[in-house]
């Protein structure tokens, strides 16, 4: 292999955070997991700036 590969873990950080759980704000507070609607600007945004660090550092 040419380059390393790495592991970028986000769980923890997703977990702890009160956005982390998008399920819990949307249409009457629905327990159903639901990832594809976030708080804007939330949880995949930090998502990003943690890639972009970690791309810019290697």
């Amino acid at each position: 292999m040419q380059k390393p590969v790495y592991l970028l873990d986000i769980t923890t950080l997703s977990q702890l955070r009160i956005d982390g759980h998008p399920s819990v704000y949307g249409f009457g507070g629905h327990l159903d997991p639901d990832c594809s609607h976030w708080c804007l600007a939330g949880v995949p945004d930090t998502w990003n700036e943690l890639l972009y660090a970690s791309l810019v550092k290697n």
